[in-house]
């Protein structure tokens, strides 16, 4: 599958599905459609080509293609970082089995981090789907599997920490 088709599946399956049955950004004052030159959220291999065009894009530090708004984007045209915030699908084995584990991306500044209220469950069997979807693609897996293995050596850190 070409890599646009899968992130255009990706933003298929989220389409009508979103963390909490509101606007959760009322909880932070839209936090996570703010950023800055350095911050942002990960673009996919593709996906410059999908976005609003009003949305700025930045290479980071480590090279790598993030959105960065003012918080005010077309919604339909906003990128997959921020389609599946503050979750993300991570890649995990058991024996010789992978399988999807959708778990809160510790890279993320949410107070739905915190655990305290319940998310959609709708919205979190999507985000385990796109997960599925990004094995499909050569390009789009292997920024998958990268970002998976950072966010396990983070949360190993933070283990690490307690």
């Amino acid at each position: 599958m070409k890599k646009e088709n899968v992130i255009k599946s990706c933003y298929s399956i989220l389409d009508r599905v979103t963390p909490l049955d509101f606007d959760c950004g009322r909880l932070c004052d839209g936090k996570c459609c703010k950023g800055d030159a350095h911050t942002g959220m990960l673009l996919f291999p593709g996906e410059e080509k999908l976005i609003d065009s009003d949305i700025c894009i930045n290479t980071n530090q480590d090279g790598v293609c993030v959105a960065v708004c003012d918080g005010s984007c077309n919604r339909h045209r906003r990128p997959l970082s921020c389609r599946i915030y503050p979750l993300f699908p991570v890649i995990e084995n058991n024996g010789d089995t992978e399988y999807i584990d959708v778990q809160f991306d510790p890279r993320a500044s949410c107070p739905l981090c915190e655990g305290e209220i319940k998310l959609n469950r709708r919205f979190v069997k999507a985000v385990k789907r796109v997960g599925k979807y990004l094995l499909l693609n050569k390009e789009t897996q292997k920024e998958y599997r990268e970002i998976c293995e950072e966010i396990k050596d983070i949360n190993k850190f933070r283990e690490l920490l307690k």
